[in-house]
């Protein structure tokens, strides 16, 4: 995986910037037009509520190309919607290593442990999302991510018994 040229991250090959700094990644690039039609396939399968299709197309992208965050993204709700999230837990972990900068995977990943019932993970998750949303170049309003972030912390607060 190359390095950041500007703070020393890893960037996937398939980011068109750091998911740390925001600096572009002279490594980028694109994923091939079969992984893009694998990732619109799923998409279209997805919104139409054909989830186990949707899936199919996620993994066929993700063996032809392991480092497009959006295939483990969609791949996560898809699996998520068919109520398996400990399996899009996994799969989630796998997009957070492709954008360690990023605050969206940790806040998903909190989604997912709070629908479990682990809310301690799920704090913990909240919590980093909550310390990236400054830093993260994919966010494009942060006033209302850190809200979201923070109304799921609150919750979270309100229901933990002691």
């Amino acid at each position: 995986m190359p390095q950041c040229s500007q703070c020393g991250a890893h960037v996937s090959r398939r980011d068109k910037v750091c998911s740390y700094c925001g600096t572009p990644n002279p490594a980028y690039e694109p994923p091939v037009d079969e992984v893009n039609q694998l990732l619109e396939n799923g998409l279209h399968a997805y919104q139409q509520g054909h989830y186990a299709l949707a899936i199919e197309n996620y993994r066929q992208a993700i063996e032809q190309d392991p480092d497009v965050f959006d295939a483990y993204f969609y791949l996560t709700a898809s699996l998520s919607a068919l109520g398996r999230d400990k399996e899009a837990i996994d799969v989630m972990k796998k997009a957070r290593r492709i954008r360690p900068g990023s605050a969206t995977p940790d806040y998903n990943l909190g989604l997912l442990y709070r629908r479990i019932g682990k809310s301690k993970e799920a704090r913990r998750f909240f919590e980093e999302a909550l310390k990236k949303v400054d830093r993260d170049p994919a966010l494009q309003n942060r006033a209302e991510v850190k809200q979201k972030i923070r109304q799921q912390l609150g919750e979270l607060k309100r229901w933990t018994f002691w």
